[in-house]
């Protein structure tokens, strides 16, 4: 048989032995070839006693259990195989050993490098930093309840009731698009209210609404909140000057 030789600081236990033995001779580890590894293993105890290296208890123990299954193995065909256990506890002890292998690699890749400390910013409580469109829902709210309002102290024609659609005919948004970002440019900034002060139905408000919708998701005007303002109820629109004159002009 071929004679083996040991460092016995290689070794952790009996476990890390027997998958050195297994990786040696290219088995499965769910068909170990116990007799083979039995003998292997014995040659291993038996050379470091007489080195008069202290073998761990559980060397000894390991070797009962190893002599135990080949007593096993020699019997006739059994209904479990005498293996299943060893089997389980060393892909067990595998998986844990993979496991700190490759958390040692990350430790010795990583542990040298420093992670740099991020400046702090002091955020600007005024600025709205996503565009909540619940508050501008809100603010919409309003202004169409002030509008329905408004028609309420008015005397209403029967055509109104009967056919407010040839009453009112609907405003595209492209059309307003261009008279909120011709307002802005010339305001600079404006409280949300004022685009609506020259509008005369509902569906223009709507359109006005969308109009500004677009221009906050463009980029080309920003939302803010007034100082002091708890509620949310007073919103300033500040219009961002990254365009020309002669192309808020040529709007639509």
């Amino acid at each position: 048989m071929e004679q083996l030789v040991f460092k016995m600081e290689v070794y952790e236990g009996p476990l890390d032995l027997l998958l050195s033995l297994i990786a040696k001779h290219k088995m499965d580890i769910k068909d170990i070839q116990i007799a083979l590894i039995f003998d292997q293993y014995m040659e291993y105890v038996e050379t470091a006693q007489r080195m008069d290296m202290e073998l761990a208890g559980e060397f000894i123990t390991m070797a009962s259990e190893l002599m135990l299954i080949k007593s096993k193995m020699l019997l006739p065909k059994q209904e479990e195989d005498p293996r299943k256990e060893l089997v389980r506890v060393l892909m067990e002890y595998k998986t844990a050993k993979d496991a700190a292998k490759w958390l040692s690699d990350q430790e010795k890749n990583y542990a040298g490098r420093f992670e740099k400390d991020m400046d702090e910013i002091k955020p600007d409580k005024n600025v709205l930093t996503e565009m909540d469109v619940h508050i501008l829902s809100k603010a919409l709210e309003r202004l169409l309840l002030r509008m329905a309002e408004r028609h309420e102290e008015e005397q209403i024609k029967p055509i109104d009731n009967i056919n407010p659609i040839i009453k009112r005919p609907i405003v595209p948004v492209s059309e307003k698009i261009g008279a909120v970002l011709r307002f802005m440019h010339r305001r600079g900034t404006a409280h949300f209210e004022d685009l609506f002060e020259e509008a005369q139905s509902r569906s223009e408000i709507i359109a006005i609404f969308y109009a500004t919708l677009e221009l906050l998701k463009d980029g080309k005007l920003s939302m803010m909140k007034a100082v002091g303002d708890i509620t949310n109820s007073n919103i300033i629109l500040e219009f961002n000057g990254d365009i020309q004159s002669d192309e808020v002009d040529s709007v639509i």
